[in-house]
């Protein structure tokens, strides 16, 4: 049966809220299911990430608009209320969109039809600036900043305690703007396209153009391929943090899902050398493998823990990646949906966790190599304060000025210095909130 693009937005916000599917993987197996047009999959892709984008916004202009609590709402209808007040504030569609909503309505709630146009005449009624104006009259605290911001509270203050306020709104901006894919042409397989828009920073990086990105050429056979570019520089660090020799052997100590190591791969594969790629996880191990197919017999994937690298190996590498298990607060304009999953006390853990896989890449470097140490989030807690940690401990290790290796790699950058390392933002950059801090084994 033939579903419209705001049908198949509600079957996978529906995925979403039931299931905690994750957009990028329920979207294209819904659009998989149906021949949509690619303009009615476009419009799919949008309402879909804009309702995980602006939930908390959303939630606030229905809860205003409704006779009852969002909590008596039933799952469904709400959704169908959520996206129809997208439709309405974010995407400036006119007031008549509410009769496609209530039809919708009368397939999927056949009861709640009339409360459905109701609702969503009411939120019609006004802008979103006017809706905002009435919300920061009507609300506070944390409710306020959810509203206002779309982002939970606690992400805001943990923006605010790396930035100053304009640009935390400058970041918030950015996150709720969807991205532009950038692909990456893997060297020695692929170079970008001679019309492309290439990247700011990773001279491997190109953004793609509308359509179907798995048509570009190069995707097909695993040369090119969708990577942030500030992934891609974090990788490109680590192999510019010196002049590579031949026969080196380098980890990626957390390869899933592998676009760092398959980077890495083809840099090391120039000066014949092996790439070790790490995934704990037996699903996440089998992506990387895939992912470095075209490598062959130059890369070898291992399922270990990673606190425990060094007992798994003879002889230490050259260099590590520790691309850090984190709270992924970077990477919220192309996820937006998981900002409302995460939770501050995941950060106990988290941190915990990234200590000892930065010791464990240390004590496997070899004296003289480098260990780059990365995580998608700016937060502190996950960054200068994990290096700091085990910095104060260590006497073997010695803090590498990143932002100068950086400048060889993409010469004009500005705004990535924070201390000795480098951090990239959506609103500076045009890429995740990546850190990156580079190490180097002195004894």
């Amino acid at each position: 049966m033939t579903r419209s693009a705001r049908e198949i937005a509600c079957d996978v916000n529906a995925e979403i809220r039931v299931n905690d599917a994750y957009a990028n993987l329920a979207l294209p197996r819904a659009l998989s299911q149906h021949s949509l047009p690619a303009r009615d999959a476009a419009d799919a892709t949008s309402l879909t990430y804009g309702c995980a984008r602006w939930i908390g916004f959303l939630d606030a202009v229905v809860g205003c608009a409704v006779d009852r609590t969002l909590t008596d709402v039933d799952g469904d209808v709400l959704d169908i209320l959520r996206l129809g007040a997208l439709e309405l504030l974010i995407n400036s569609a006119p007031p008549h969109v509410v009769n496609e909503w209530v039809n919708i309505a009368k397939k999927r709630t056949p009861r709640a039809s009339g409360f459905v146009n109701a609702t969503l005449r009411r939120v019609s009624r006004a802008t979103a600036e006017e809706w905002r104006e009435r919300l920061s009259n009507e609300l506070e605290g944390d409710e306020r900043i959810v509203a206002l911001t779309s982002h939970p509270a606690w992400i805001v203050r943990s923006f605010e305690s790396v930035l100053d306020s304009a640009e935390v709104r400058e970041l918030i901006d950015a996150n709720n703007t969807p991205a532009v894919p950038t692909m990456i042409a893997l060297p020695g397989l692929a170079e970008p396209p001679l019309t492309s828009e290439r990247g700011e920073l990773s001279p491997f990086a190109f953004r793609a153009q509308q359509g179907n990105i798995a048509l570009v050429p190069g995707v097909r056979e695993g040369a090119v391929r969708v990577q942030d570019e500030g992934s891609q520089i974090a990788a490109l660090l680590l192999a510019h943090a010196a002049p590579i020799d031949e026969g080196e052997r380098w980890l990626d100590l957390c390869a899933g899902p592998g676009g760092k190591s398959a980077l890495m791969a083809a840099l090391l594969a120039q000066h014949n050398g092996l790439l070790v790629a790490n995934e704990p996880h037996e699903h996440r191990a089998e992506l990387v493998r895939t992912a470095l197919k075209p490598f062959g017999d130059t890369t070898q994937v291992v399922s270990v823990d990673g606190r425990d690298i060094r007992t798994e190996f003879d002889s230490p590498f050259s260099r590590i990646l520790v691309d850090a298990p984190c709270s992924g607060l970077g990477a919220l304009r192309r996820r937006p949906e998981a900002r409302w999953r995460k939770r501050e006390d995941d950060l106990i853990g988290l941190t915990l966790l990234q200590r000892d896989l930065l010791h464990s890449a240390i004590d496997a470097t070899s004296v003289g190599g480098f260990v780059a140490y990365v995580t998608c989030s700016p937060d502190p807690r996950e960054t200068v304060d994990v290096v700091t940690a085990v910095m104060t401990v260590r006497g073997d290790v010695a803090i590498v000025d990143t932002p100068s290796v950086l400048q060889e790699i993409a010469p004009s950058v500005e705004g990535a210095r924070r201390g000795t390392a480098v951090q990239l933002w959506p609103h500076r950059h045009n890429t995740d909130a990546m850190f990156i801090q580079l190490l180097t084994r002195t004894r």
